[in-house]
């Protein structure tokens, strides 16, 4: 049997535009990807009033679409350091928030010390930040 006569390819979806379809819908109006100095900025608005864990989620989320938008340049994984920058949380904030992400599945640590949502956590990212309270 043939791929297009398969019956099970109705089954299958496409897995890299749903996830860029979900990063747009999360991110748009909170977060900005510079392209040109491959950043990820937060919406003012999203780092004073969604609160800690969705800013780092943003945060991730946004550098996982600069990653997809420049696969040859950019790492989908970011430092603690670079988190504290782009969300503006102190440290102390930061580093047990990821630990507890990593230990909740929304996140992983890769390359060491960089953190990202993992491709299979996508959705609950996703949803940690449009439905969770903090």
């Amino acid at each position: 049997m043939t791929e297009k006569g398969d019956p099970l390819m109705d089954l299958v979806a496409d897995t890299r535009r749903m996830n860029r379809d979900r990063l747009a819908e999360v991110l748009k109006g909170r977060v900005t990807l510079d392209l040109d100095t491959e950043t990820v900025n937060l919406m003012p608005e999203a780092r004073t009033e969604l609160g800690a864990r969705k800013a780092v989620l943003l945060a991730l989320l946004g550098q996982k679409a600069l990653s997809l938008l420049k696969p040859d340049k950019v790492i989908d994984a970011i430092a603690p350091k670079v988190l504290e920058e782009v969300t503006g949380l102190k440290g102390n904030t930061v580093r047990p928030l990821l630990l507890r992400l990593v230990s909740e599945g929304l996140v992983v640590r890769r390359m060491g010390r960089r953190y990202a949502v993992h491709n299979a956590a996508l959705h609950l990212a996703s949803g940690a930040i449009t439905h969770d309270k903090d």
